[in-house]
């Protein structure tokens, strides 16, 4: 008569092992994949959300700047990528390191037909002359993606995001217009350069509007589209999210997060 066996084998018991290390495996490359794409969604939505924070600011501001000014008054806010220098007039390690600062200018006039002749006519700036000293026109904010995130132009694919967008209410309608430039305007190092008076930034913005008579402002009204890739985040199916800033947005229903698709004529920023 035939025992009964009880118990495993060797190669039963290896085999167990092999099967359950697999299930493990799969297991744990699944959750880092989802806490990987996870934190990605998170930067793609905080990104956004700075952006339309940057639009409710200039909705919600009241036109005069602190301190009590009669003279001058706000029109709204310069965003600022690309920049090499803080505000603490030391190089900045990390060149995603977006600014954002109060656009001012006088309070009275605003000549012209267009928004770049108002803007240019107001003299407005985002430093000032504070009690003789050259300062900022009022709070920086300071934004950098989170998880790694990087900010790069739609084409061509992986070279950073760089420029500058004016988010400013025309002094004649009082509409918000969204414009910009791809020339990066170095707020911080004009600043912080030693021996720096006013006279010598008074044209930091107005000279991008109109750099001499005669010749076009180097702002223009346009779409843009953030790509942000996943870089130092981890795998995340290779594929940049488009987060588009519509052509003269009005306001923060400007900024739009674009379906993931890896289709270029709806995502800009698909590769």
């Amino acid at each position: 008569m035939r025992r009964k066996r009880f118990g495993f084998t060797l190669i039963e018991v290896a085999f167990f092992i092999a099967i359950t290390g697999l299930l493990f495996v799969g297991i744990i490359i699944g959750t880092q994949n989802s806490i990987w794409q996870q934190k990605y969604n998170d930067s793609v939505q905080k990104f956004a959300d700075f952006l339309r924070n940057v639009y409710a600011e200039v909705s919600s501001t009241q036109g005069k700047i602190n301190g009590g000014r009669s003279d001058k008054a706000i029109y709204g806010k310069m965003i600022s990528f690309g920049q090499q220098v803080g505000l603490d007039g030391k190089d900045i390690a990390n060149d995603q390191q977006i600014f954002v600062y109060d656009v001012v200018g006088d309070a009275l006039g605003g000549g012209g037909n267009d928004i770049y002749t108002a803007l240019a006519s107001l003299r407005v700036n985002v430093l000032m002359e504070i009690d003789g000293a050259v300062d900022y026109t009022g709070i920086v904010e300071s934004y950098t993606p989170i998880w790694g995130a990087v900010v790069e132009k739609d084409e061509p694919a992986g070279e950073l995001f760089q420029g500058t967008i004016l988010v400013v209410r025309n002094p004649n309608t009082g509409l918000i217009n969204t414009i910009t430039s791809s020339d990066v305007i170095h707020v911080n190092e004009a600043k912080n350069r030693p021996g720096v008076t006013y006279s010598s930034v008074a044209e930091l913005l107005t000279s991008k509007l109109y750099p001499a008579e005669g010749v076009a402002s180097r702002f223009a009204t346009s779409e843009i589209n953030f790509c942000l890739n996943p870089y130092g985040i981890g795998q995340t199916g290779n594929l940049r999210r488009d987060i588009k800033l519509t052509v003269n947005a009005r306001n923060a229903s400007g900024v739009e997060i674009v379906d993931l698709v890896n289709d270029k004529s709806i995502n800009k920023c698909a590769k």
